[in-house]
């Protein structure tokens, strides 16, 4: 059975989505759905076709993410197993799993319940996804320094943490540039947000910020592929219980000596 490289998971989801997200809001903007200037991303997918469209990649982005979010525990696992590394970033590198697949999860909420249908769900979705993304990242980053210089050179050192402090000030400036803008609000349509609307200036300073913080996120898990360039992955082993007081077929204790188990590859 092939399996795709490992470092084919990053990649895909680091390219995926942020290419999903320009497609939607180029289709958005045509249509006329959303405004040419900085709109949110999930401006962009709130009306069909493209709102179809995002939740569909989002889905497939978000199960890479998943994947890689596992493969990064599994690489940090075996470097603290082999290299007798301290418990508390074993503690950390398992607390980072539950971490990141909760924010995988966010962000496939965020994707399939649009803000101007469900908005409450739509909102948990973005701050699963983009809170917890964002102590992934610095999960990410500390367990990136006990790993150094094992597999982490100084230079990606340097470059993750760069991306959890951008994250980190983005997802910050965020909320706080959303609420002012809001408060100033005076429109019918907030996915179509207009200069004369009330709380321009907030508000685009707020859609900036969102992309930048996606961006970073992408960013830091584009930065895995070389690391895993340099681990691989065995194929899976089904073990098969075998009932051979139950079974139809003609099945003894003797077909299979020391174990009522058989291993298939």
């Amino acid at each position: 059975m092939y399996l795709p490289p490992l470092y084919t998971y990053p990649l895909v989801s680091s390219l995926l989505l942020p290419a999903t997200f320009l497609l939607t809001y180029t289709i958005s903007v045509y249509l006329g759905h959303t405004e040419l200037d900085w709109p949110y991303i999930s401006d962009t997918a709130t009306r069909p076709p493209e709102s179809c469209i995002f939740s569909q990649l989002v889905n497939i982005g978000a199960l890479f993410v998943a994947i890689t979010f596992y493969i990064r525990y599994k690489q940090v696992s075996e470097y603290c197993n082999s290299y007798q590394l301290p418990r508390q970033l074993r503690n950390l590198n398992y607390a980072s799993l539950w971490v990141g697949w909760g924010g995988a999860l966010g962000l496939s909420i965020l994707a399939n319940f649009q803000e101007t249908e469900v908005w409450w769900v739509h909102n948990v979705g973005l701050y699963l996804c983009f809170g917890l993304g964002m102590i992934w990242i610095w999960s990410c980053v500390i367990t990136s320094f006990g790993l150094h210089p094992l597999t982490t050179t100084r230079f990606m050192l340097v470059v993750r943490t760069f991306l959890a402090v951008v994250n980190t000030s983005a997802f910050l400036l965020m909320l706080i540039a959303a609420q002012v803008a809001r408060y100033y609000y005076h429109g019918a349509d907030p996915t179509k947000w207009e200069p004369d609307d009330g709380g321009w200036s907030w508000h685009v300073v707020s859609t900036v910020s969102e992309w930048v913080m996606a961006l970073a996120l992408d960013l830091t898990l584009l930065s895995l592929v070389l690391e895993f360039k340099k681990i691989g992955l065995d194929e899976p082993r089904i073990i098969v219980h075998v009932d051979t007081v139950n079974s139809f077929l003609e099945i003894s204790d003797n077909d299979f000596p020391g174990s009522s188990d058989s291993m298939l590859a």
